[in-house]
């Protein structure tokens, strides 16, 4: 019997969503870019995907959400309304959400906190994760595999 959590990981920015979907092993995996226009849209459109996503696995356990960071002043506002979003798609399907940092994500797939894109799809690539976004995702999952226990009923 597998006690591993399902999990859909995400990693966001103000203009892709990467995702995986996880339970001891990569069950789905991707991108999607949030189109142009102004951040409302953008956040609509990460919900959308979002939504849809919860759909199609309908088992998932929790989401987990990398957190924003301030690496890029200008780019954490967007990202952090992209984030609110997607809270918001989760607390509407009753879904638990985790936040992960970026450090933890890093260190999780590719053992270093301060791991660099490179090294995160190069690591990624070993569980059949390709893009730049989806491989953060993977690093997300897998922290917060640590963190989530799936208790049977």
């Amino acid at each position: 019997m597998n006690n591993a959590p399902t999990i859909l990981a995400l990693d966001a920015s103000s203009t892709t969503i990467g995702y995986v979907v996880y339970a001891g092993q990569v069950l789905a995996h991707g991108e999607h870019k949030l189109g142009g226009g102004d951040i409302a849209c953008r956040c609509q459109t990460a919900y959308n995907i979002l939504v849809l996503l919860l759909e199609r696995w309908p088992a998932i356990d929790c989401v987990a959400i990398e957190s924003p960071v301030a690496r890029f002043g200008g780019a954490v506002i967007p990202q952090a309304r992209v984030s609110g979003a997607l809270m918001l798609a989760c607390a509407q399907q009753w879904k638990p959400i985790c936040e992960v940092s970026p450090t933890a994500a890093k260190y999780a797939l590719a053992g270093i906190g301060g791991a660099s894109k490179e090294t995160m799809m190069a690591r990624a690539s070993a569980y059949g994760v390709l893009g730049e976004h989806a491989s953060d995702a993977l690093g997300v999952a897998l922290s917060a595999c640590k963190q989530i226990q799936v208790v049977p009923v």
